[in-house]
Order: C-alpha cells, then structure tokens, then sequence
C-alpha cells in the first residue's frame, strides 16, 4: 500500500514537471524575431512593431532649429555692438595752463577728435582752464591715460556710462513703421479725386515727413554720441595747488594741525565714553551691587547689635 501511494506521487511530481518546462518553453521569444526586424528595417519598411524604434531625427529637434533661426531674424535688427554713450570728468594740475590745453587739443586732433570748448579764467596771478573734447570711443581708455600721464596731480576722476542700445532699436522699428506709412499714404495721391483729398493726402504726408525727420535726426544723435566719446579736463595750475606761506608761515598748515588736534580729542573723549559703557560698567553692576547689599546688611547689623549694648 505504501509502495503505490508513493509510485502515484512520483508520477504526480514528473507530470507537474513535464507541465512546468512545457510551459517555459512556449513563453520563449522566437529566435528570428529580432532578426526580421533588422531586416525590415534594413529594407526601409516601417517595422512590424513600430514602437521599438525612434525617428532619425527627433521632432524636438526641428523645433529648436526652427527657434534659433526666428532669434536670428531678429537679431538681425539690432546692431552688433552696443551703443554706449561714455562721459569723462577729471580734474588735474599741470605745470602751465595755456601749455596744456594746446597738447590736449592736439592730442584729440591725432586720435581722429577734436575740441568742443576750450576755456581760460584767471585767479589770482595764475590762469585756469577747461576744454571739453570729443574723441573716438574705442579710444576712450587711452586719452584717460595720456591726461593723467601728462599732469602732475589728478585731484579728482569720474566716467559714467549709458546704454542707448534699447532706444534706438525701438527708433528703428517705429521709423520702419512710418516709412511703410509714408509709402501707403503718397500711394493715396493717385486716387485722389480732388483738390481737397488732395490736400487732406498732402498734410498727412507732410506730418508722417516730419515724425520720420525728427527719428533719423535722434538716431544720428545715438549713433554720434556712442561712437564719440566726451572728456572735459578742469586744468589748475601748479602755482595755485602750492601751499600759502608767508615769511616762512603757512597759515593752513596751522589750522590743518588745530583740527587734527582736536578731531584726536575727541576721538580720545568718545574711547573713554565707549569704555566706560560697555567695559566699566558692567563690572560696577557686577561686583559694585553685591557689595552695596552686603555692606547695607553689614551696617544695619552692627547698628541693631549697638542698640542691644545700650540697653543692657
């Protein structure tokens, strides 16, 4: 009886094997399966199963191309360069006044410039001088630096800098616009049927001129002011710069030594307040307040225990 349960088990055991690697094998890929898709593919036919395959060329792709030659096309109307207007004002002391300005003038000359005003005032004995000039603005840096090589002191520098670059694209745009305007209305004169059409053409022309003048004139102005560059140089003679002295005293150098004097004391008078505050006095709080109480408590017991002696 033993014998036969256990024979029906074994065959119970094989058939649920045989059953199992049956099943494996039909759940296997056919082995030619990718090897036909290769092939379609090869062929230039769409592949059977179509999603496992991605195009050439991404979709996304185009868009982006189609994107960078729209930003092209417009860049395409702005200018290369930036149109920055850039403004110098330096204050120097030279040797001689009227010697300068001549070498400044030459030396905008030379760099392709030239001078917008040159003017001389005197004080005292001595003469002063300004002179504005324009010169190219790539040249910019290198008059700077010639002005201050040439001077014995530079009391004072400033440079600013303003980009109009906005503005005349936005003057380009609107000068496109009434331009295009223009043309429509001169269009108009040849459908004219009368002489007050005629001139109602005329006047609308003759505004849309003006507004198209008054754009190309602040587009010139743009363009001139960013390509030239202005310095205005404030020239003070070394004579002036000298210190006053008279029979060997120098008044400001008195009066400068009197003001260092007392700028030292007070500054020595707000040290001690500022130490006082913040290093003394938290010691005093610290150590001054249990004393006071201790030395109170102290007193009013020496004064109870006199009291006791009296009475005894």
């Amino acid at each position: 009886m033993i014998k036969k349960r256990s024979l029906i088990r074994i065959g119970q055991f094989l058939l649920i094997s045989l059953l199992f690697v049956i099943l494996i094998a039909c759940s296997r890929p056919e082995p030619f399966a990718e090897s036909s898709v290769g092939f379609a593919s090869d062929e230039g036919d769409a592949p059977a199963s179509g999603a496992a395959f991605a195009p050439e060329e991404p979709p996304f792709e185009r868009e982006v191309n189609f994107a960078e030659d729209s930003v092209a096309d417009q860049s395409g109307q702005i200018p290369q360069e930036r149109l920055i207007i850039r403004t110098a004002n330096i204050d120097v002391v030279v040797a001689n006044t009227e010697d300068s300005l001549a070498e400044l003038a030459e030396m905008a000359e030379a760099m392709g410039g030239w001078v917008v005003n040159s003017n001389v005032f005197s004080v005292g004995t001595a003469d002063r001088g300004s002179i504005t000039m324009r010169i190219p603005a790539e040249r910019f840096d290198e008059a700077l630096s010639l002005i201050k090589d040439g001077a014995i002191e530079v009391n004072s520098e400033s440079t600013s800098g303003q980009d109009v670059t906005e503005e005349f694209v936005d003057l380009s745009a609107r000068l496109g616009n009434l331009e295009a305007t223009a043309d429509r209305v001169r269009n108009f004169l040849d459908e004219t049927k009368n002489v007050e059409e005629a001139l109602a053409v005329n006047a609308e022309l003759s505004r849309l001129e003006e507004q198209i003048e008054v754009i190309k004139g602040r587009m010139q102005f743009l363009s001139q002011s960013a390509a030239f560059s202005t310095i205005t140089v404030s020239l003070t003679p070394d004579e002036l710069n000298q210190p006053i002295e008279v029979g060997g005293w120098r008044p400001q150098g008195i009066a400068r030594d009197a003001i260092e004097a007392l700028i030292e004391a007070l500054q020595g008078i707000a040290s001690f307040l500022i130490w006082l505050v913040i290093f003394f006095l938290p010691i005093v709080l610290i150590i001054g307040l249990p004393v006071y109480f201790i030395g109170r408590r102290v007193r009013r017991w020496w004064r109870q225990r006199r009291v006791q002696e009296v009475q005894e």
